[in-house]
């Protein structure tokens, strides 16, 4: 809880207003000043509207919200490439260990390409994942200082 200057009300940690007296809050996430764009504030808003990194009343969001909240764009396109470029090397590194082996052993059962539709469809799996996790797993490292499956 990041608490304001002037009323002394805590306030969410991604919160740059005082939802009291309307004062600018400075941004102090585990310690550390943080600056996050208007995209992810309202991304991290959403996070705790719907119950926290765990999502369990997910459904007291309307479709829109649940939408902007499970779905990254870049994280689709680019999967562990953008989670190191958050910094979430950590689990990027784990689904690149856990994707590579899974192709290399495609490509030696099935050299000539008669695997290809289950090589694409591993590969939409993994960035699928990486799209619907992205935004939960960069407000755990942000607001939380979770940054790891190990």
């Amino acid at each position: 809880m990041s608490t304001c200057q002037q009323c002394g009300i805590g306030n969410l940690p991604t919160r740059a207003i005082c939802t009291t007296c309307g004062a600018n809050i400075p941004q102090m996430v585990s310690g550390k000043e943080v600056e996050l764009s208007a995209l992810w504030r309202i991304r991290f808003d959403l996070v705790e509207k719907a119950g926290g990194p765990t999502l369990p009343p997910v459904k007291q969001l309307r479709l829109g919200e649940c939408f902007r909240l499970v779905c990254n764009f870049w994280a689709l396109l680019f999967g562990p490439f953008y989670y190191l470029a958050k910094g979430m090397w950590r689990k990027a590194l784990v689904a690149a260990f856990i994707g590579l082996p899974l192709m290399f052993l495609i490509n030696v059962l099935a050299p000539h390409s008669e695997l290809e539709l289950l090589k694409f469809s591993i590969n939409t799996v993994i960035n699928v994942w990486f799209a619907v996790h992205a935004n939960v797993n960069y407000y755990k490292k942000v607001v939380l200082g979770d940054n790891g499956w190990w």
